[in-house]
């Protein structure tokens, strides 16, 4: 399942540390950020988790590529809040009979969630480089968190790969017959291979789950989570870092409930 669930990364202390203990650590820790009003604040929850995540060996090159993953998504909704938001004008465009502008307020609105995104992103990416997929399933299972929606978990990253190795596929036979993009997006010859691509691969994508689940059927598969029972005991160390975590998330969401009594520390 390359590129879809992270590889831990080995030799490095934060990777013996309890699933269970990080999981709870970094939720509450991205919950406490993610709530912050103080952009001073945040911006240092965030320099502080890029830290961690580069003490624990994650390189920089793939954060990158995972932050590239959501900007599509995350960037879209931010990037409309300057247009949406009234106040002063900075910048206007004129389209026909329709009129855009960025307002100062507006970019001063787009910071704050731009900020909780990257938090958000950051503890994540720190989890899942430092656990991997089985070890997160057993912690949930551990934790009485609901065998549905493990199994949903569980499948989802696991078929994504699937679908993803069958496109991988798709696209070399492409390539093998010649095929160029042309040099738009409405291209009329791209348009059609693509919208081809997309029906073949939904289609392959439905007889492979069809073959995986009698697969699964014929190897005892009953819809039942199964969970080997076994569970490392939490040493101090794990108890150690999840405190530390915990004690500096609640640090900084104390200071950020302080407000102005408070911000003269930060300067």
């Amino acid at each position: 399942m390359q590129g879809i669930e992270d590889k831990p990364s080995a030799g490095i202390w934060i990777r013996g540390v309890d699933a269970r203990v990080k999981m709870i650590a970094v939720v509450i820790f991205i919950i406490n950020a993610t709530t912050l009003q103080d952009k001073t604040l945040l911006l240092t929850t965030a320099f502080l988790l890029l830290g961690i995540s580069l003490i624990a060996g994650i390189s920089p090159v793939h954060l990158v590529k995972r932050l590239a993953v959501i900007l599509p998504f995350g960037g879209v909704m931010v990037s409309v809040i300057p247009f949406v938001t009234p106040g002063e004008p900075v910048w206007t465009l004129q389209l026909g009979a329709f009129k855009l502008a960025v307002t100062k307020e507006g970019w001063e609105a787009a910071i704050l969630p731009c900020l909780r995104m990257l938090t958000a992103f950051l503890g994540m990416a720190f989890l899942t480089s430092t656990t991997s997929l089985r070890e997160m399933t057993h912690a949930l299972n551990h934790l009485k968190f609901p065998k549905i929606l493990i199994l949903l978990i569980d499948f989802t990253v696991r078929y994504i790969a699937v679908v993803m190795d069958e496109l991988n596929r798709m696209q070399t036979a492409r390539k093998a017959r010649g095929f160029k993009p042309g040099r738009g997006l409405w291209d009329r010859h791209t348009v059609k291979t693509i919208g081809s691509t997309l029906a073949m691969l939904f289609l392959r994508s439905y007889e492979r789950a069809e073959r995986v689940y009698l697969a699964m059927l014929s190897r005892g598969y009953t819809g039942r989570y199964k969970c080997c029972g076994h569970c490392h005991r939490i040493k101090k160390l794990d108890l150690s870092f999840g405190a530390a975590m915990i004690t500096v998330s609640w640090a900084i969401k104390l200071v950020d409930m302080g407000g102005i009594q408070w911000s003269p520390l930060l300067k």
